[in-house]
């Protein structure tokens, strides 16, 4: 026992150092999910304050060029005025017309080339980039609905001219901390690939929450939890006969028990192994 219990804590150490990584591998990680489609995944490693800027780039842009894929051509880590940074530049492959002019609007792209500067800053989750890609500013920015179509007008009254019309189906993003009392901050971008930002009435709002993605427990946790997990899970997982064993002695329900049992632990099993295969091994493979 102690033999296997030194072997266990030998794994863990091995993993925790192979989990310690630049930030441009973590930039390499956003761009294998956001590639695969997998956008929940991919906001685990945004800053939280910018998971507006991933929410309205997706909801916005990435349908209206479907096929886009991303292949990184360069990357580095840098510090610019103290602040760690990726200096990254990023090719595009099957891209609408759409999206090149949306990115080079946004005065991003250059020969089909996304050149970004993406930060690195510091949460209670750990280190986590920047996404900058709808240049929405705020650490307060929420996800609302409105109950009416609405005008988003270009400053906060009636006064103001009407820049574009949202209706009920879409929600938008919003800056309650910017307007009065009876006007908030709003974006979203529109069909010449412009960024609108103006002005709804707070009573045209219905349903608000700042919660932008959810991530399923597998896509959040670490690396080095996910390992312990499936250790932890692995052990059941040798006794599984035994276990049914056990179960089948009782009547049917002991049996649909342990059959659920074992199905679960499956489950789990494949959920954290593809979680730690991701982060030690795909990423490295050719896009």
């Amino acid at each position: 026992m102690k033999r296997l219990i030194e072997y266990i804590v030998t794994v863990i150490c091995a993993v925790s150092c192979c989990s310690c990584s630049n930030d441009g591998r973590m930039l390499k990680k956003f761009i294998k999910r956001i590639n695969a489609n997998e956008i929940n995944a991919a906001s685990s490693y945004i800053y939280p304050a910018d998971h507006a800027n991933l929410y309205l780039f997706k909801e916005e842009v990435l349908p209206k060029s479907p096929n886009v894929m991303f292949r990184i051509q360069e990357k580095q880590d840098a510090v610019i005025n103290g602040q760690k940074c990726v200096i990254a530049k990023i090719a595009c492959e099957n891209m609408s017309q759409f999206f090149i002019d949306y990115m080079t609007n946004i005065g991003l792209m250059q020969d089909n080339i996304i050149t970004d500067t993406i930060y690195v800053k510091s949460t209670n989750k750990g280190n986590r980039i920047t996404f900058d890609w709808t240049h929405l500013q705020g650490e307060n920015l929420r996800l609302a609905t409105v109950g009416v179509i609405s005008n988003i007008r270009k400053g906060a009254g009636l006064k103001y001219p009407a820049i574009y019309k949202i209706d009920t189906i879409k929600p938008i993003v919003i800056n309650e901390y910017v307007g009065d009392q009876k006007w908030v901050q709003c974006y979203t971008i529109d069909d010449m690939c412009n960024i609108v930002q103006g002005f709804v009435p707070k009573q045209n709002l219905k349903k608000q929450s700042s919660l932008f993605f959810s991530p399923n427990i597998f896509e959040s946790m670490g690396l080095l939890i996910a390992f312990i997990i499936l250790v932890i899970i692995a052990f059941p997982l040798v006794y599984a006969r035994n276990i049914v064993t056990i179960f089948s002695n009782l009547p049917v329900f002991g049996i649909i028990l342990a059959v659920a049992l074992v199905l679960g632990l499956i489950w789990v099993f494949y959920q954290l192994i593809e979680k730690i295969l991701f982060e030690l091994f795909l990423i490295n493979l050719p896009y």
